[in-house]
């Protein structure tokens, strides 16, 4: 049978999950499945309009951003969709294997649907999310896809497989959801059978903040092609939502229409197509909800590449899933970012803020010793790669001119210490000079990489700084920075020491065992890096070194302080600690 759906190849795994059958002209289907073929064919048109200008301060005094989402809520796995419940949480649709990030799933037919789960995350200022956990109450269904939180009615709608043998055949659910800390729990779930159509997909629904309207995404029969947009419409929230009808024709194409949303004031309908008129592959669009008029979003929120699953946090904050080519593989969740400039600023130059900007700032190290003077890199925090590195002045100064609207790490390291980094924001900085914290760098090296409980070999995504608060740094990019520091120590190095440290609970026995394992992982990723064995001498102090506890500190984050590796480097004859 011919088919019509058209997958780009690095998104297959993904977009069946909550997104659509297997059936592609131009990529191998997953599954041997029955494809409805339309009467017109599929000829989507070429967008030429007007997108988004992120370069330059607009005549209100805004500018826009678009950021690539950090970990842990980007990952090489795929990152589908994103949904915020409240003020400090956010539900994502994600593809995760059973232990979590780091081991990648298969690609074939008979695994691929069992990696895509709901994950929570909590978040606080500026978007700093926690480690992801699956939503609890979920183990009966096979695969959980997209979701929408309806404060209306207080529901969780969401996307899960059927339970039955069709391959393709996925239906709506609603469940009420508890949430306490970072743990997430659906109970009183439910199929949506009024509105599911058997042996069709069903899924990604949206509902309108009166919860009135109810518009999901479906393959049956009665569209206009390919897969369409469905709406459901009732009376109050307190009734059964009645048979759906396929949206009407300007916003239902001979292509897809998939992964719709509904604005924050119910206004609109955001929805993603492979037909209208496209910048290429999957493009998001959007529509009033008389379903009269269809808006492209143009560039460059929409590429060539595919735009899915839109979602209106506030007026100033816009979110989406594209395949376009990031720092993460697969499909990774984009911000884009309303701010206000200042208007004495945006007077002085109403169009344009500036290109680079001068990091500036000093080195404190007392003695210099041997190694002369320090070294000051700058790392690019979104691509997780170096950009400079130069010697600092006899007096400790540095100056970079780094490209403005990035986040950048900025860090010293000597021959025979270690190191120490500050973050710097850039992405809507109007001055053209900014000075950076002094830098400190430090004899012995703390580094709290936490891991799962009894896990020694999957850490949390970002370590932990010494107040036992989350940092924005990577454990990935601390090992990095570290390999870096051991290999300039390198012509007069003896060792370096690894001490494995754990919280008080447990026993002596236990906690020895587990430190010891955690530092040896530790040791073995340096080697990935470069570090011989040789130099690496791992032991473990278990729970008997806890650190100082801090007046009024709370049990959590004194025991996690007291969880980590220190580092040490042993310069000729060799000590101990």
């Amino acid at each position: 049978m011919t088919t019509h759906v058209r997958i780009v190849a690095a998104s297959v795994s993904i977009l069946l999950v909550g997104l659509l059958a297997a059936c592609s002209s131009q990529v191998p289907a997953l599954h041997e499945t029955p494809c409805y073929v339309p009467t017109i064919e599929c000829k989507p048109g070429q967008y030429s309009g007007v997108g988004l200008d992120t370069a330059n301060v607009q005549s209100d005094g805004y500018r826009y951003h678009i950021d690539l989402l950090p970990s842990p809520v980007n990952s090489d796995f795929n990152d589908n969709a994103i949904v915020f419940l409240d003020q400090s949480h956010a539900a994502i649709s994600a593809e995760r294997t059973s232990r979590g990030a780091g081991r990648q799933p298969k690609r074939d037919a008979d695994s691929i649907y069992e990696h895509q789960r709901l994950l929570l995350s909590t978040f606080g200022g500026d978007l700093q999310f926690s480690p992801l956990r699956e939503v609890q109450g979920t183990d009966s269904l096979e695969t959980v896809g997209a979701c929408w939180y309806s404060v209306a009615d207080g529901l969780l709608y969401f996307t899960a497989k059927a339970p039955n043998d069709d391959a393709d055949d996925y239906d709506l659910y609603t469940a009420r959801i508890s949430v306490a800390g970072d743990i997430a729990t659906l109970d009183d779930i439910k199929r949506l059978s009024s509105v599911d159509q058997p042996n069709a997909f069903d899924g990604q629904p949206t509902v309108s903040p009166n919860g009135l309207t109810l518009v999901f995404t479906s393959d049956r029969l009665g569209g206009y092609g390919g897969t369409d947009l469905w709406m459901s419409r009732r009376a109050s929230v307190s009734v059964v939502w009645p048979e759906p009808t396929a949206l009407p024709g300007p916003v239902n194409s001979e292509c897809d229409e998939i992964t719709p949303s509904f604005s924050r004031d119910g206004k609109n309908l955001f929805f993603a197509s492979d037909g209208h008129a496209t910048v290429g592959g999957y493009d998001l669009f959007s529509t009033t909800t008389d379903w009269k008029n269809v808006r492209n979003l143009g560039a460059p929120v929409n590429s060539q590449a595919d735009e899915v699953f839109p979602y209106e946090l506030s007026d100033s904050q816009f979110f989406y899933s594209s395949s376009q080519k990031a720092d993460f593989k697969g499909m990774n969740l984009f911000e884009v970012r309303r701010t206000k400039i200042d208007r004495q600023v945006a007077s002085a130059d109403p169009r344009q803020l500036p290109d680079s900007i001068k990091l500036h700032g000093h080195v404190l190290l007392p003695k210099l010793d041997r190694s002369g003077s320090p070294e000051v890199f700058v790392r690019d925090v979104a691509r997780d790669t170096e950009i400079a590195r130069k010697p600092t002045d006899t007096t400790g100064a540095y100056a970079f001119t780094v490209q403005n609207g990035r986040q950048y790490d900025v860090g010293a390291d000597v021959q025979d210490k270690f190191y120490d980094v500050h973050r710097v924001d850039l992405r809507h900085e109007a001055e053209p000079v900014v000075e950076v914290p002094p830098l400190s760098v430090p004899d012995t090296l703390v580094l709290r990489i936490n891991f799962p409980f009894d896990d020694d070999a999957h850490p949390y995504d970002f370590v932990y700084d010494d107040g036992g608060k989350r940092s924005d740094t990577k454990w990935q990019t601390s090992l990095d920075l570290l390999a870096h520091s051991i290999k300039s120590s390198s012509s007069s190095l003896n060792r370096v020491l690894l001490y494995g440290h754990t919280d008080s609970l447990g026993t002596d026995e236990y906690n020895r065992a587990l430190a010891m394992r955690r530092a040896t992982f530790i040791a073995r990723e340096l080697e990935k890096r470069g570090i011989a064995a040789k130099l690496l001498v791992i032991a473990s102090k278990g729970r008997t070194s806890p650190v100082a506890r801090r007046e009024g500190e709370d049990d959590e984050t004194y025991r996690l302080r007291c969880r980590r590796v220190e580092f040490v480097k042993v310069f000729g004859k060799e000590t101990t600690r």
